[in-house]
């Protein structure tokens, strides 16, 4: 009928006589509504800072240098994003009906929406992972999106301004060129209850985000204490874990709650919740999940280099170079590839601080720290074990495991339980 809302919302189909303890399950962690319980969202102990309270060398010394999370609060609200994007129909005009990349952990390949067909799909997902979108090319894509916040950013933030000091001191990367570096600006839109479950950023950057439109649910873990249900293999390179937010949720909350209360405080967690006009600082090697609160979710990020971070970049690039996302599928662009980003990024550090004649960063002394060792407790090298024998011969024993048996052994230790949790493999997919 040409009167019937071709857009309503779906009606599950009634079967009787029909049990299914996997259909069940998922069904209840997307049923499940998490950010009304209090529990979820009653902690909110990372420190904050009034942006126009935050001095440039204060945010380096405090928050950068230390690796620490931060909140700065009142950052983004004289963004002409926060008032333009509550409208729907400002953001499809302005998208043009180009096509953006949305994706999920349960989708094995990403999809591609218009901006008004993807929030037509966000209004009525009642999947367990919605699709997420996602998307890299947005400032291409949308150059208007680009221009509601990035000068008003270097204003309120002038410490992520990458032209600041001859690009010295921020966004390292984008010394190589816009096209060769790798991918590390996105636009995040999801409905309610939607996000990431727990991931450490590529490459050993830093990042910023900025919600515009709805609150995000945020929670840490230190580096080095992977969160509950997390189980990631020596290397890095797989991780096990609950599949969605939710499943994390319902199967290891209780974990988190007795590791909130840890005897030492650095293996504690830390959350908050973010809200519009406000900006976070996620320091590199930080465990993290992030959920959307509110009906509809808006936020820009960014991953970048500096300083403080450039000494573990370095030693990324260079012994992780499995692990380097961001460039792979982009060649034909002109992308760097893992196997050449150490040697053409220490090319273009070592040209702009010999033309630039600035001294605040010390090239060699960075590289020196690289070939040393990690700054941050993130990640180990297979021949950093500095046991002795006998725990030597364990550690190679549980490496030569594979990633699932290594959570079958973890799993009593984390839930006190077998067989209760369902898995699901995070792989870094090369892009």
């Amino acid at each position: 009928h040409k009167d019937k809302d071709k857009h309503s919302k779906h009606v599950p189909i009634s079967v009787q006589g029909v049990y299914s303890d996997v259909i069940y399950r998922t069904w209840l962690c997307q049923s499940l509504q998490i950010n009304e319980h209090e529990e979820f969202t009653s902690i909110d102990n990372i420190r904050r800072e009034r942006y126009d309270n935050l001095t440039a060398e204060q945010f380096l010394q405090r928050y950068e240098e230390t690796n620490t999370p931060v909140v700065i609060e009142g950052a983004t609200e004289h963004w002409p994003a926060l008032k333009k994007w509550n409208d729907q129909d400002y953001l499809i005009r302005a998208t043009n009906g180009n096509s953006f990349r949305a994706t999920s952990a349960c989708a094995p390949l990403p999809a591609q929406f218009t901006m008004e067909s993807y929030c037509r799909y966000s209004e009525n997902a009642v999947e367990e992972m919605p699709l997420y979108l996602f998307d890299r090319n947005f400032d291409k894509l949308a150059p208007r999106l680009l221009e509601d916040y990035q000068s008003a950013l270097y204003e309120s933030c002038p410490y992520f301004d990458p032209t600041a000091e001859d690009g010295l001191r921020h966004d390292l990367f984008s010394l190589l060129g816009a096209n060769r570096r790798p991918d590390h600006r996105w636009l995040i839109i999801g409905p309610k209850q939607s996000g990431s479950a727990f991931h450490i950023d590529p490459n050993a950057t830093h990042a910023w985000n900025a919600p515009i439109v709805g609150r995000k649910r945020w929670i840490f873990y230190p580096p080095g204490v992977p969160p509950p249900g997390v189980l990631p293999s020596s290397d890095g390179d797989e991780v096990t874990m609950p599949i969605s937010i939710g499943e994390w949720y319902l199967s290891f909350w209780s974990a988190h709650v007795r590791q909130r209360h840890h005897p030492d405080p650095t293996q504690r967690p830390i959350e908050c919740t973010v809200s519009p006009g406000s900006i976070l600082f996620v320091p590199h090697g930080w465990w993290h999940t992030v959920m959307n609160l509110d009906s509809v979710g808006i936020a820009l990020t960014q991953n970048y280099v500096s300083k403080s971070n450039l000494s573990d970049v370095l030693r990324f690039c260079k012994h992780k170079q499995q692990q380097i996302s961001g460039c792979r599928d982009r060649s034909d662009e002109g992308a760097i590839q893992p196997e050449c980003l150490y040697d053409e990024f220490v090319r273009v550090l070592e040209e702009r601080c010999s033309n630039s004649g600035n001294d605040r960063l010390d090239l060699g002394a960075v590289k020196e720290q690289a070939e040393k060792g990690w700054c941050c407790a993130a990640w180990n090298d297979d021949d950093d074990d500095d046991n002795d024998g006998c725990n030597n011969a364990a550690s190679q024993q549980q490496r030569n495991k594979s990633v699932l048996d290594q959570a079958k052994d973890n799993l009593k230790d984390d839930v006190g339980v077998e067989g209760a949790i369902g898995f699901s493999f995070s792989f870094n997919f090369q892009t």
